[in-house]
């Protein structure tokens, strides 16, 4: 599957995942419960937001300057950045998605998962087929006619 159809889906859907997510647990534990455990992780965001956040503060400098090079996301707390505001967007499957992301090890298993992900669709490479370019592409004769009735190249 094309990856833009893939990500399409996956907005489609995420919302009926944060749903029957909330309706389970609200199911398990009470409504009132689910809800105020809905706020619990959003507050642990803004405290992951906060502890990791001092990029975030740079950023907002430069905006108010109005001269924002360069964004970049290999800094030490821009991980868990993210993993926190993943964690501020209500719903229970995204608080677990920034739950993941905030924590090395979890993150780590993350990444290698979406590593193989694309590679999970295609099939096996078969050793005994060629795939060739369409400028290598050649008329082979066929073998079940007679030799002067052969069909040549034209």
């Amino acid at each position: 599957m094309h990856p833009v159809k893939m990500i399409a889906i996956g907005l489609l859907a995420w919302p009926i995942v944060e749903i029957s997510a909330f309706i389970v647990i609200a199911s398990l534990v009470g409504f009132f419960t689910a809800f105020l455990l809905l706020i619990l992780v959003s507050f642990a965001g803004f405290l992951v937001l906060r502890h990791f956040g001092g990029g975030l503060t740079q950023l907002r400098a430069a905006a108010d300057r109005s001269r924002i090079a360069g964004v970049t996301l290999d800094g030490p707390g821009a991980a868990a950045g993210l993993g926190g505001i993943l964690l501020i967007v209500p719903g229970f499957a995204t608080g677990l998605l920034g739950a993941l992301v905030v924590f090395p090890l979890s993150r780590r298993w993350l990444l290698t998962l979406c590593r193989r992900l694309p590679s999970a669709g295609r099939r096996p490479v078969d050793p005994e087929i060629l795939d060739l370019a369409p400028d290598e592409w050649q008329a082979l004769p066929n073998p079940k006619l007679p030799p002067g009735r052969r069909r040549s190249k034209a």
